[in-house]
């Protein structure tokens, strides 16, 4: 009895700095970015380097753990936007804007998640969940936008894949060379919403 009460004490001691290791990371990574190394998020969540380790193989597998926990965040939000009872063209801009969020709320954790989806390295997992998250989105997008008879009449794939050839990763990088990310959001939307708009719109 008395060695089962350790193991879930241990276990709840291993939750408690798995909670507190990913709260030092975001906080760290959205000052630092990819730059941030184990060290300093140990310091910062106030346990050992070892401990930090224990839950994670390398500060890649953190970067994608807290990575996730944004995206997730964000993901949550856009689908509150997408139920709503705003017009699709609102809807589109504040999906988009769900993005520019990311920049204001966790700094460097945006160009951190670009780099990990654009990176060939890192988890394939990690970039196939955001995918499908993104293109969910997109298939209700356009649904909304057909039934509202304010997007173009074709099957509805063609859209799908015309918005998931241009809002990707690798374009969103590029365009974060030139514009700053939280700008780039709206500029996406703009170009998204010319494709996919009847021309009388």
């Amino acid at each position: 009895m008395e060695s089962e009460f350790i193991i879930t004490s241990k276990r709840r001691d291993a939750n408690k700095n798995a909670v507190k290791i990913l709260e030092a990371a975001k906080k760290v990574f959205a000052l630092k970015g990819l730059d941030t190394t184990i060290e300093e998020i140990a310091v910062e969540a106030n346990v050992g380097v070892g401990t930090v380790y224990r839950r994670f193989n390398n500060k890649n597998q953190l970067a994608n753990a807290v990575a996730n926990e944004v995206l997730a965040e964000t993901y949550e939000e856009q689908v509150d936007i997408l139920k709503s009872n705003l017009s699709t063209v609102e809807k589109v801009k504040k999906i988009f804007a769900c993005y520019a969020k990311i920049s204001q709320k966790y700094g460097n954790i945006h160009p951190m998640i670009v780099d990990l989806l654009v990176s060939k390295e890192n988890d394939e997992e990690f970039k196939q969940t955001f995918l499908l998250g993104l293109k969910n989105l997109h298939t209700e997008i356009i649904i909304n936008g057909q039934k509202e008879n304010i997007f173009r009449e074709v099957d509805p794939r063609l859209l799908e894949i015309f918005l998931q050839n241009m809002i990707n990763p690798q374009m969103t990088k590029q365009i974060a060379e030139i514009l700053p990310l939280d700008e780039a959001a709206s500029f996406l939307a703009d170009l998204a919403l010319n494709g996919l708009l009847k021309k009388n719109n």
